[in-house]
């Protein structure tokens, strides 16, 4: 019987919904001195020397979780004022303070220095490391997650 249902959907099965939802994301990232960066999210990367306030855009059309990281490297152990700032994040132009803090910076400290090894809530990257934010999309589902707004259906 349950072999009979499943050989009579199987036609529909090819035919299914399957939504993606787009999202754009806007980065902006504040430089002390010169650091090196790479920008990662989904299968998109962006490299650069930040010189200046600079905003990153990205884009993503897709469902489930997602990572956007912002690696802070090859700064020299010698180097103790280069760094790195996550300044802002939008999401198709929405922002709040909550999505930075929503992060977690991961720094690889110098070999004479030690220190937590995952910094919650913390997005100046003062030394080499990776600072992660993870997402689902639809972002809508989950910036009302992270807004604490009230009770969702997942």
């Amino acid at each position: 019987m349950l072999l009979n249902c499943i050989l009579n959907l199987k036609p529909y099965l090819n035919t299914m919904d399957i939504r993606t939802y787009p999202v754009y994301i806007s980065l902006l990232l504040r430089p002390i001195n010169r650091p090196d960066s790479k920008i990662s999210v989904g299968h998109q990367n962006q490299e650069l020397i930040v010189t200046k306030d600079t905003w990153i855009q990205l884009s993503l059309n897709g469902v489930g979780l997602y990572r956007l990281s912002v690696e802070h490297r090859n700064k020299r152990d010698s180097d103790p004022d280069t760094a790195l700032i996550v300044e802002q994040i939008k999401f198709n132009e929405i922002t709040s303070e909550k999505f930075l803090w929503a992060g977690t910076y991961y720094p690889n400290y110098p070999h004479h220095m030690s220190g937590q090894s995952e910094l919650k809530s913390h997005n100046y990257l003062s030394w080499n490391g990776v600072w992660q934010l993870e997402f689902t999309l639809p972002i809508y589902t989950w910036i009302h997650k992270i807004e604490d707004l009230g009770w969702i259906y997942d």
